[in-house]
């Protein structure tokens, strides 16, 4: 019989006794609780190792979501000319590239934890640091740097992730780290009705929330990955042994920042108000969390490939969707359905491309993998803060 395996271009055959697959079959854990019986499955076994991680993570996306959004706000308050805003979008997304390049070498060589503590200390002076001196230049440095240690951060959860998942269930545990991405950034934005925009308060309560995502892995006792040999960032290693990993993750990066820049601009020429433009963009962001789990539990036991291909053709008619609604002018419903359904498809392409490139780029190379996949994710970033430029 013939089958396909997980990876990229290649067919062999099998035999029924052939049990080397790259997708193993799962396999769960039994808790007994007196004389009841609970079926674990591999995604929930892994999750549960990982608690500290994912509060680390839904606690610093928590504080970045709602600082990125607040200084957005803030610069139309300082005054500044769309030019000036844009050079501190350009200075951010610089520092990511940068970060996805180099930072990399720090978590190799000072480990996951303090790594983590390094990088997260740095972001927590930064709403601070933004109100001691508000001059656009000191703005450009702060978000240069700003980008860097996020991108570290990146790096450091999902290589721990990746670490500490299997091939059987990788999909899964990418998919639950997206399900906290999303749901902790839009909790974020609720944190703006605390208090006004243009004082101190909301700059202060960014810093306490970076400062307590540190507290979780501080205080952890899970083991944390093995330290990678120190290797230069190889994205030749990964375009060899996992093209569509990578090239997921790139497609995945154009789409995202095409949809958080366009998509405002898209609601007001429909002619929606402010609050029907929020709604749009909380639909879409929100409905990146509703499949995640499922289509990644689905590609644990599905080549992964052929779900990242379904999800972007049903991603492509849920775009169609949308330019109907604009030619139609249908209901604000409608729209709000369309963008809610593309926003559940196309925000499961990047976790998925993910965990197919980590299936097949090694346990020793986690790390570098990372990196490479936020190069990929972060250039279209930079090249469309370029173009607004």
């Amino acid at each position: 019989m013939w089958t396909f395996r997980n990876r990229d271009f290649t067919i062999m055959p099998r035999s029924e006794d052939q049990t080397d697959s790259p997708i193993p079959p799962a396999q769960t854990e039994i808790f007994r609780w007196g004389r009841l019986a609970f079926e674990v499955t591999p995604v929930l076994a892994a999750a549960r190792s990982l608690c500290a991680l994912f509060c680390s993570y839904g606690l610093l996306i928590l504080a970045n979501g709602l600082f990125t959004t607040l200084l957005s706000l803030r610069t139309k308050t300082e005054g500044y000319a769309t030019s000036v805003v844009g050079l501190l979008m350009a200075g951010y997304f610089l520092g990511m590239f940068l970060g996805a390049r180099y930072a990399s070498r720090v978590v190799r060589r000072s480990g996951h934890i303090r790594s983590f503590a390094a990088f997260a200390s740095i972001m927590s002076m930064s709403p601070l640091l933004h109100m001691f001196w508000i001059e656009p230049g000191f703005w450009l440095v702060l978000r240069l740097i700003d980008g860097f240690c996020l991108a570290g951060l990146y790096i450091v959860t999902e290589s721990w992730l990746n670490a500490r998942a299997g091939n059987n269930n990788r999909g899964g545990v990418l998919a639950l780290y997206m399900a906290v991405n999303f749901l902790a950034y839009g909790l974020s934005q609720l944190l703006l009705q605390v208090a006004d925009v243009n004082g101190f308060e909301l700059f202060a309560l960014c810093a306490v929330f970076f400062s307590l995502s540190l507290l979780p892995l501080l205080l952890t006792r899970a083991d944390v990955p093995q330290l990678e040999i120190p290797n230069k960032l190889n994205l030749g290693h990964l375009l060899r042994h996992a093209p569509s990993g990578f090239w997921g993750a790139t497609c995945a990066g154009a789409v995202y920042a095409s949809f958080f820049a366009m998509a405002p601009v898209f609601s007001q020429e429909l002619g929606q108000s402010t609050t029907e433009i929020s709604y749009f963009m909380a639909a879409g962001v929100l409905g990146g969390v509703v499949l995640q789990i499922p289509l990644g539990k689905l590609s644990d036991h599905l080549e992964r490939r052929r779900v990242i291909a379904a999800v972007s053709f049903g991603s492509l008619l849920c775009s169609a969707a949308l330019v109907w609604c604009a030619l139609v002018d249908t209901r604000f419903s409608i729209t709000v359905s369309a963008v809610f359904a593309f926003g559940s498809l196309v925000f499961v392409i990047y976790p998925i491309s993910a965990a197919h490139a980590n299936d097949w780029c090694g346990q020793e190379k986690m790390v570098q993998t990372s990196s490479g996949l936020l190069v990929g994710y972060g250039c279209p970033y930079l090249l469309l803060v370029v173009w607004y430029l």
